[in-house]
């Protein structure tokens, strides 16, 4: 049974290895943002291995169809990435441990060649 929410708010974060994080709601979706991929990897590498990895996005994205919200990973203002109840992962997303996750190729594409 979902219970579904809008949230509104703005949020930022520094890592623990000095990593600017901008986290925004607006209505039903929530956008992370971050500057560079290489910003992202070093976030998911501070987790304890891809497995670990998998389960929490799994987990959260249980969180976010009970509450019928959407995340949005943005790199240098593209959407990278999707976790929402429905996604579905691409073969890159399998292929880069992050399976509940939705990659967007062209996108990623884009921010590797800052276009």
């Amino acid at each position: 049974m979902t219970r579904p929410l809008d949230i509104i708010g703005e949020l930022s974060l520094l890592s623990g290895s000095n990593i600017e994080l901008s986290i925004k709601a607006n209505g039903r979706i929530i956008e992370l943002q971050i500057a560079s991929l290489k910003d992202g990897y070093s976030l998911t590498s501070e987790l304890n291995g891809r497995q670990q990895l998998t389960q929490k996005l799994e987990q959260f994205q249980e969180v976010l169809a009970m509450s019928d919200l959407a995340l949005h990973f943005r790199v240098a203002k593209r959407i990278v990435a999707l976790l929402t109840p429905h996604s579905r992962p691409t073969l890159l997303s399998r292929l880069s441990g992050v399976a509940p996750v939705e990659l967007k190729p062209l996108a990623l594409l884009l921010v590797l060649l800052r276009l």
